[in-house]
């Protein structure tokens, strides 16, 4: 199996996206998945919007996934309605920004809310509610969406939450698999067997065992040749997209290391 490989810009908080760019295209890279964290993208910006879709067209660079702005306020699962739609809006403007790009997968959180002292159910709800309408708009845009498997101490960390999500939301929306959330739980088989063929796109990244470090793959505990076995099973052929903290994705050297690892290691 050929993997195709790609870099989430996401690292670069606070650096203007053209920094990213040229790092990336450096290491050899033709794939990005595009961050939206504070001072680096913004979707709402339409001119940033044309500038990036120039560039990339320009330069051959495929802009294959975005990942829509989450956290604070915005958060699918909020009890406040008007924060609900807040967050629905910035997924929106990203699949815009996208749409413009001529990008097709939209990666987005659940919810970010830690699972203790919550109503888990209602949460669960008002997420999936919004996950439904949000696979139907990008639907009707032809792109896809794809819902990230949270962290184990989130809501929707845990197999059986996400699996209600996406029974619920149904056939429309797609999963985002995130290599660190699955094993930092013990839960990767499981979160397999619940995504199963819906797997379209993959966050890759390492940790130590203990939090979520954005290490590159072969630095911590991933058991990557059973994820590449498990990726082959579901028939993947979707993109596999290092999401690096900066410290390592800083250089077209680590990216190129990062890259090599990532093939290797997954057989």
């Amino acid at each position: 199996m050929t993997w195709r490989v790609g870099v989430s810009t996401g690292a670069w908080v606070g650096h203007d996206i053209a920094g990213a760019l040229d790092t990336i295209e450096r290491a050899g890279f033709n794939a990005i998945e595009v961050g939206t964290p504070p001072g680096h993208f913004d979707p709402w910006n339409i001119d940033q919007v044309r500038a990036l879709a120039n560039r990339m067209r320009a330069s051959g660079m495929v802009p294959v996934s975005i990942h829509a702005p989450f956290g604070g306020l915005l958060d699918l699962s909020d009890p406040n309605p008007h924060h609900r739609h807040a967050a629905v809006g910035g997924i929106l403007a990203a699949a815009s920004a996208l749409h413009e790009m001529g990008g097709k997968v939209v990666v987005v959180h659940a919810t970010d809310v830690v699972r203790n002292g919550e109503d888990v159910s209602r949460r669960l709800a008002d997420c999936a509610a919004a996950l439904e309408m949000l696979a139907r708009s990008c639907s009707q845009m032809g792109m896809t969406l794809a819902v990230e498997n949270p962290l184990p101490h989130l809501i929707g960390g845990h197999p059986d939450e996400f699996d209600w999500i996406l029974r619920r939301v149904g056939d429309g929306a797609r999963v985002c698999l995130d290599t660190s959330h699955a094993t930092l739980g013990n839960h990767l088989l499981q979160f397999i067997d619940v995504a199963g063929e819906r797997v379209v796109h993959v966050h890759a990244n390492d940790h130590r065992g203990v939090t979520d470090e954005h290490l590159a793959p072969g630095s911590g505990t991933v058991p990557w040749p059973l994820i590449g076995e498990s990726l082959r099973r579901t028939g993947f052929a979707g993109w596999l997209i290092l999401e690096l903290n900066r410290e390592v994705s800083a250089s077209p050297e680590q990216l190129i290391s990062a890259r090599d690892q990532l093939v290797c290691r997954l057989g």
